[in-house]
């Protein structure tokens, strides 16, 4: 550095007659010793600062390899602290500031000043605070629309703003995303390390709040770049424009923009070609994957807004390309397929034109049945519970080989995620379709002399709720039981006489804890809802002779029955029940300190709890008539007592001790 600044300023004190004074050789020789040796003399760059000033006066052309020389040196990081401690740092800002602000700025003036002030503020930040004053960052964002100077401008704003979101916020303000766009816009870029500044540049500047700025073809422009470019973008680059992209689609200004202009093949296009990329090592391959998933998300995203349902038919080109991907061997495609069209497949008409002519749901079987990933599983899984959604689908959708297929899916030790999703796609297939409720009841094998001849699909249902820890799980296969008890007892009246019986005895005969799951629904605390569908269910269940048998016997559970117990007589029963049943006091009960607990309630919830007595109330009657003559005296009296509701004249204590007492003597 010293020797380049002692021949540019000799140059200086030749043409312009500069003076400074005797003996200013030696110092900068010195100097230039001193600083080899790992010294940084900040009062030799102030003495430098003040010749500077003078060859800025002097328009000297002797300036500019001043100056190079400070940037050259500014690269070593021990200069960088000195640069800003002895004014040069400032100088050269207030030099840029000067010469931009002239009608006519050259390039060649700006360049060394845009150099050095970059490389000092590269992991500085005391230097950075100095850059990011208020009058700077619009002047230097400004630069970026200069051709010439833009290679030196994106790098330069890199370093000031890389690992600092201080300097990233000042920036982002002054307007650099939509800067930014037009350098990708005007520009004739070739992928390097440029490019990648800008993609780094562009990640953090399309914050949600400074958006507002970018006009609506910005994410067209970003996009098509990323298109034009692929071939020669690495990953990083790509996962980068990508996360600027998904930026962009957070709003609905450029949701709209992206979906009618078509580009949602970009991003399509960009999945493929990821795919080329296959003989990258490991770490390039881990990107590569969050790059396909992220786009993946991006792309499920916007197929779920109706301008995305509105623009793009079944039957249109980039929904065929979807379908097409349904059948591909890669994971992430046929991911991305799924959910896309299981958005899409959010109307009646779509759901029927999918299942009932293109016969979408046949290959989501197949897909679910090679379970290659589990991932590709429940993408399936989503969608074809989508499209089971219709009445005039769930027969197609529901056959005997799709419920073959789903309960394969239950013997696994899977991700609890896909078995909730299994069951709840079976659920769905069994709402209000009793043909679908009887293929699941249907023999696990034809042959009368098998083992599996006395199991059925819905066993192995029984059997998950029995091993699954995932209370989730649980639910939902208790709401599947709720479903069926449902569905039997609405078509009752469309079935041939003696079906609804056939149905029910198969239903009880062959699965003695049918009942089970629907007792868990009245004992969790977590979603009243689920409770009083449990309290439904079982009612339903009691209607029949063999119901009210498997009834009777989770009765037997002290927490079930003290669950009972609470939700028709409204008082605690000390520990006996769920948390929120003993805490489910019913209107009339007073505490000692007089005041009614349910005076602290919503009229919503006591509605629920009203509702819920009643379905209680409606068990314990028809248990009465179906098993009174069965059960101990002492089971029936208790029965009996629960039937006069909240006003009974056994307490919950009561009926709890005796309902023990009973079970010690069985």
């Amino acid at each position: 550095m010293f020797a380049a600044l002692r021949a540019a300023f000799q140059h200086a004190v030749e043409t312009h007659h500069l003076e400074l004074g005797s003996g200013w050789q030696e110092r900068l020789r010195q100097a230039d010793e001193d600083s080899r040796r790992g010294t940084r003399d900040v009062e030799i760059l102030m003495w430098i600062r003040t010749v500077l000033e003078q060859l800025h006066y002097l328009e000297s052309a002797d300036l500019i390899d001043a100056m190079n020389a400070l940037a050259d040196a500014s690269r070593d990081v021990s200069w960088r602290s000195p640069m800003e401690q002895s004014g040069l740092l400032e100088f050269s800002l207030e030099f840029f500031l000067d010469v931009s602000a002239s009608p006519n700025p050259i390039g060649d003036l700006l360049r060394p000043a845009l150099r050095l002030i970059g490389n000092s503020c590269a992991d500085n930040d005391v230097n950075r605070e100095v850059v990011i004053s208020p009058e700077y960052p619009p002047v230097i964002i400004g630069h970026l629309h200069d051709s010439k100077l833009t290679p030196i401008t994106i790098p330069v704003i890199h370093n000031i703003c890389n690992n600092y979101e201080r300097a990233q916020h000042v920036f982002r303000i002054h307007g650099l995303c939509p800067a930014l766009v037009d350098v990708l816009k005007d520009s004739d870029l070739q992928p390097g390390p440029l490019v990648s500044s800008i993609c780094t540049l562009l990640e953090f500047s399309s914050q949600q709040s400074d958006l507002a700025q970018c006009p609506e073809y910005s994410l067209q422009i970003i996009l098509q770049f990323m298109q034009e470019q692929k071939q020669a973008l690495d990953p990083s680059d790509m996962l980068q424009l990508i996360s600027t992209a998904n930026a962009f689609l957070q709003q609905q200004r450029f949701q709209m923009h992206f979906v009618e202009q078509g580009l949602v093949n970009h991003l399509l296009d960009a999945i493929i070609h990821s795919y080329t990329y296959e003989n990258e090592g490991p770490e390039a391959q881990e990107e590569l994957s969050f790059l396909r998933s992220s786009i993946t998300r991006l792309l499920s995203d916007v197929s779920a807004t109706t301008v995305f349902a509105n623009k793009y038919s079944v039957e249109s080109p980039v929904i065929a390309s979807l379908i097409h991907w349904l059948s591909d061997t890669r994971d992430q495609m046929r991911i991305c397929s799924c959910l896309m069209l299981g958005n899409l497949a959010r109307s009646d008409a779509v759901c029927l034109n999918m299942v009932r002519r293109l016969r979408l749901h046949e290959r989501l079987l197949q897909m679910m049945r090679d379970q290659t990933s589990m991932q590709v599983v429940y993408a399936a899984l989503g969608f074809l519970r989508n499209l089971a959604l219709p009445a005039e689908n769930k027969a197609m959708v529901g056959t005997l080989q799709s419920i073959e297929v789903i309960s394969s899916l239950w013997s696994l030790n899977l991700n609890p995620q896909v078995q909730h999703a299994s069951v709840s796609l079976l659920r769905q297939i069994l709402n209000g379709c009793i043909g679908n409720v009887r293929w699941l009841l249907e023999p696990l094998s034809p042959d009368p002399d098998s083992p599996a001849h006395e199991k059925t699909y819905l066993s192995l249902l029984l059997l998950l709720f029995g091993r699954t820890d995932d209370v989730s799980t649980k639910v939902e296969i208790g709401r599947t039981v709720a479903t069926i008890c449902r569905c039997i007892a609405t078509s009752s009246q469309g079935l041939p006489q003696g079906s609804t019986s056939a149905i029910l005895h198969r239903l009880y005969a062959m699965h003695a804890d049918i009942a089970r799951p629907l007792a868990m629904m009245t004992t969790q605390s977590r979603f009243p809802i689920i409770r009083s569908e449990g309290w439904f269910a079982l009612a339903l269940m009691a209607r029949s002779k063999e119901g009210s048998a498997a009834v009777s016997e989770v009765l037997h559970q002290m927490e079930v029955f003290g669950a009972l117990v609470t939700t028709i007589t409204g008082q605690s029963t000390n520990g006996h029940g769920s948390p929120s049943a003993q805490q489910r006091s019913n209107t009339g009960n007073t505490s000692r300190s007089g005041s009614n607990s349910s005076d602290t309630r919503s009229e919503q919830e006591r509605e629920m709890q009203a509702k819920d007595r009643e379905n209680a109330l409606v068990l314990v009657n028809e248990l009465l008539k179906n098993t009174g003559d069965e059960v101990s005296v002492i089971r029936r009296s208790i029965l009996e007592d629960l039937m006069h509701g909240p006003q009974s004249p056994a307490g919950a204590q009561e009926l709890m001790t005796r309902a023990e007492s009973e079970d010690r003597a069985e």
